[in-house]
């Protein structure tokens, strides 16, 4: 039944149940956790043993995932997790494709199935309020050994090759707690930026510690984690180098995004996940909104926490991490210094030939655009822009005049001035 009711909320699974008790008259002799634990194993609750290990965000699915593979191999009996709650399963989008994973539930397996000896594996709740859950191996006192080495190997797995989210692009939320979900990041060509050539070589010998470097920089003892910040004013490219990089190695690599609220209330979780998710690309947006100056408006904490991953007592290996920030003075000093950032990468406005080539790039799906002077439009900027402006401009044109597009017009919209917003002025409560 439980598989025929996976996808309901547990309050509609709880109900059923109670309705299948009351008609089969078996309210009276609902089995316990311990109950079927020792009943199964065939011993007094005084002669089982538990190993046990608390999971992790990526490790529970991965673990839950094993379980089920196992159930589905010898149909061994179900019981409950806790007291007499009935098992629960729960649904899980992978690649598009919805799965029905155990959520909380014992399992006894007899010897020469999922163990060499007889085993109750059971999932449940750790801690209700920090949404952590564990994985416990219960056996005779006799096998406690074999106990724990089924756990270790459970582990090893849900670590490693059978880790869902290893090699996936990954956001990073906290509500409150940390959660990872599994996004779609469309590959960028770093060839569709126009940047100067020193900003890639620069990101590509720090990409090398995770990469190509990787093997002699651990065989020297000098580690194979890197951290890049990069600064410059909004709309110049920063998070769209980000995106190529993570691009380029998705797949080889698992790559989260964390934007400002993740990384102010989970940092030291989402670098902690980086163990069981091989070579990891960390994204870091808008560093200055996750720890801002010491003592300044109550980010003394995400501070610490950042200054702990990044340059702390506990070394996270093959982690790239890539981190922009719009005001870089805004930032604690201590956050900077080099044993934290490795290379700090300015990504300033284009110049004229450079926004030229910007707008020639926009203007290619325009019919008709080819004509354009875009030399002569990019000479009439009267300051500094970024490619974020010479794209608003191409927009607002095309929405005042459609696709007809020319010099002319675009030499008229510069001139309006509206395709940069005023910035607001005065008082509001």
């Amino acid at each position: 039944m439980h598989e025929s009711l996976s996808g309901e909320p547990e309050s509609v699974r709880r109900t059923v149940a109670a309705i299948a008790n009351l008609l089969l008259g078996a309210s009276r002799s609902a089995t316990t956790a311990d109950a079927f634990v020792s009943t199964s194993l065939g011993v007094s609750s005084d002669d089982v043993v538990c190993a046990t290990e608390l999971l992790t965000v990526s490790t529970r699915p991965a673990v839950a995932a094993i379980l089920a593979d196992e159930m589905s191999t010898w149909n061994p009996p179900v019981g409950p997790a806790e007291d007499s709650c009935p098992p629960t399963w729960e649904r899980t989008e992978i690649d598009g494709t919805s799965i029905s994973l155990p959520k909380e539930l014992a399992v006894f397996f007899v010897g020469g199935s999922f163990a060499p000896i007889d085993v109750v594996g059971c999932l449940r709740e750790a801690s209700f309020m920090n949404d952590e859950f564990e994985l416990r191996i219960y056996t005779r006192t006799v096998d406690a050994e074999a106990g724990r080495a089924l756990l270790a190997q459970t582990m090893t797995a849900a670590r490693g090759p059978r880790n869902f989210f290893r090699g996936r692009v990954l956001q990073a939320t906290a509500k409150p707690v940390l959660g990872l979900s599994i996004v779609d990041l469309p590959r960028q060509d770093r060839s569709n930026l126009v940047l100067p050539a020193e900003v890639w070589n620069e990101l590509d010998t720090n990409i090398a510690a995770v990469t190509t470097r990787a093997d002699l920089m651990r065989q020297l003892g000098l580690g194979t984690s890197r951290g890049v910040l990069l600064t410059g004013p909004p709309g110049v490219g920063k998070s769209a180098v980000s995106r190529v990089v993570a691009g380029e190695l998705m797949g080889d690599a698992t790559v989260i995004i964390v934007d400002a609220l993740a990384g102010s209330r989970a940092l030291r979780s989402i670098y902690e996940e980086t163990r069981y998710l091989g070579r990891t690309v960390v994204i870091l947006e808008d560093l200055d909104l996750i720890i801002g100056t010491r003592g300044s408006g109550g980010r003394d904490e995400p501070l610490a926490e950042f200054l702990t991953v990044l340059d702390g007592t506990r070394q996270y290996d093959d982690v790239l991490t890539i981190a922009s920030t719009n005001d870089p003075k805004s930032l604690d000093s201590a956050a900077t210094r080099s044993a934290r950032f490795d290379a700090i990468i300015e990504i300033d406005y284009p110049d004229t030939a450079a926004t030229a080539e910007i707008l020639r790039r926009i203007l290619t799906s325009i019919p008709g655009a080819d004509a354009v002077d875009c030399h002569a439009v990019a000479r009439s900027f009267a300051t500094a822009v970024s490619g974020a402006d010479v794209r608003e401009t191409v927009r607002r044109a095309v929405l005042e005049h459609g696709t007809a597009v020319t010099t002319q017009v675009l030499l008229r919209t510069i001139a309006d001035g509206r395709w940069r917003a005023a910035e607001l002025t005065g008082q509001y409560l």
